[in-house]
């Protein structure tokens, strides 16, 4: 009797600890992790945006190689704009400091938002490869930033 007495007592403090030990997350670092994936998309976008001027720059000279070829970059160029106004739809439609009327209303829209900005992310990551790829078969060297650095995709 004395040993379930015991356990009895310690079944608070271990519900305690398993509260308190919770590793889901909450809707702040669910939020924290959206502005980090949308930071580091500002910075993939300029590499989108320097990719598109190149290809821009190897269409209008003629430097393509056929009409295949030439319809393949505005193809590109085209999903470089579209992924670029993505992402600036998104922006335009996030709330960084939405509230709702309870926890959950703040989970549920920060995941929705996880959702939409991993779709820009993923979307991001396949055009500047393709783009780059394409600049890479037109023998065309990177752009250098302001400090005199190749860019490149990382």
């Amino acid at each position: 009797m004395k040993r379930f007495n015991i356990n009895a007592g310690l079944l608070p403090i271990v519900i305690s600890i398993l509260v308190a030990c919770n590793t889901e997350p909450d809707a702040k670092a669910i939020r924290k992790e959206v502005l980090n994936i949308h930071d580091k998309l500002m910075v993939d976008g300029q590499k989108l945006m320097r990719n598109k001027m190149q290809l821009d720059t190897i269409l209008l000279n003629e430097k393509a190689k056929s009409l295949p070829d030439s319809s393949k970059l505005a193809d590109l160029i085209s999903r470089l704009n579209q992924a670029d106004e993505k992402m600036m739809d998104w922006m335009h439609f996030f709330k960084a400091d939405f509230k709702g009327k309870t926890a959950e209303d703040d989970m549920a829209y920060y995941k929705s938002q996880m959702i939409k900005i991993r779709a820009v992310e993923d979307e991001y990551i396949n055009v500047i490869r393709a783009s780059d790829s394409a600049l890479k078969s037109h023998q065309v060297i990177p752009l250098k930033d302001q400090n005199g650095v190749h860019q490149h995709q990382h």
